[in-house]
């Protein structure tokens, strides 16, 4: 049995449970046991779709002693010998109470603290930037870079690689509850960059701001198309040609398409991201609406620009092309039930 502690709710992004998710299907398609420990404010819609098992715990702070003595009951309970935590509301106190009752997986972003667990997962495209190697014993197994990315949604479904020498639709994405207010900007932009035969599809969920206001202009343009509360990304991504989006871990599923993108930051935490992304040549630069809001429409236009040239994303899809990326979920499975 292998316990996956991850919460997702209003404040907390959704790209821990889904990446969670993504492993935990790996595993169940190897024939082993998951469990799922949530808050109970957690939005665990996409473990019901999964058909997974889950548990809710109360809403408070992971990294309290009642948050982790309710958590190694559940392990002992269980009788799991391995628990994966993906959260930052966690310090190395709390995981090291983890692992006096099972092996502990620590998934990371940005190596903050050293952790003292048996495993450390960092997917990110910048992972290896971190110096995990000098900074963690010997005895500490890393397993750090694109090779392991995981993916939002329906990571088993193939990839949906085809000829984007053209742009018949682009697809908007601008964070779960786009506190920005960035998605009608990033609209407007398009629409006077883009081909009047250029579809827009807007991502957008039940939560965020702008949802609203994006309907009202979809009512006016017949370019605009608002996806809420998409059940099948694999699907959506298979349909799009380019997109615009806002530098999260989602990107990988655009790498994993082979869709060239402009990207953007609007969080100060998706900095290494988006840099490590444009200076690969796997996206355009989009700016960054947290440090040059002024200028970020400029910017953004500049980027949108780019990405409408033929030459640009053609050289972008043949870096793309060159990643080891698809497999990232099993391998990752399969390193971590060692510890099982």
């Amino acid at each position: 049995m292998v316990v996956f502690r991850v919460d997702s709710n209003s404040m907390i992004g959704k790209s821990h449970m889904y990446r969670c998710l993504a492993i935990a299907k790996a595993m169940k398609l190897m024939g082993k046991e998951v469990l799922f420990v949530c808050r109970e404010d957690s939005d665990v819609s996409d473990i019901q779709k999964s058909f997974l098992e889950y548990r809710l715990v109360p809403s408070m702070r992971l990294g309290s002693d009642e948050a982790i003595n309710i958590l190694k009951d559940i392990i002992n309970e269980v009788h799991a010998g391995v628990c994966v935590v993906d959260s930052y509301d966690i310090d190395n106190g709390g995981l090291k109470r983890i692992r006096e009752v099972c092996k502990v997986v620590y998934v990371d972003d940005y190596c903050y603290e050293i952790m003292d667990v048996d495993c450390v997962i960092n997917s990110n495209i910048f992972a290896e930037k971190l110096d995990y190697m000098s900074k963690y014993p010997a005895n500490v197994e890393l397993l750090l870079g694109i090779d392991y990315a995981t993916f939002s949604m329906d990571y088993v479904v193939g990839n949906s690689k085809k000829d984007k020498s053209y742009i018949n639709t682009v697809l908007v994405y601008t964070g779960e509850l786009d506190r920005y207010e960035l998605a009608p900007g990033i609209v407007d932009t398009l629409l006077d960059c883009m081909d009047d035969n250029v579809r827009i599809k807007v991502l957008t969920n039940k939560n965020s701001v702008t949802k609203d206001r994006l309907f009202q202009m979809s009512n006016y343009s017949s370019q605009l198309i608002i996806e809420q509360d998409v059940q099948n990304f694999s699907k959506l991504l298979g349909q799009c040609d380019a997109a615009v989006f806002c530098a999260e871990p989602v990107c990988y599923d655009l790498l994993r398409f082979g869709i060239p993108s402009c990207v953007y930051v609007n969080d100060n935490n998706q900095k290494m991201f988006y840099n490590s992304m444009v200076e690969k040549n796997l996206a355009v630069a989009g700016g960054n609406c947290v440090d040059s809001k002024n200028k970020f429409y400029y910017n953004l236009r500049e980027g949108i620009l780019k990405l409408a040239d033929e030459e640009c994303r053609k050289s972008l899809i043949e870096n793309i092309s060159k990643l080891n990326i698809g497999s990232g979920a099993e391998k990752v499975a399969k390193a971590i039930l060692k510890y099982e």
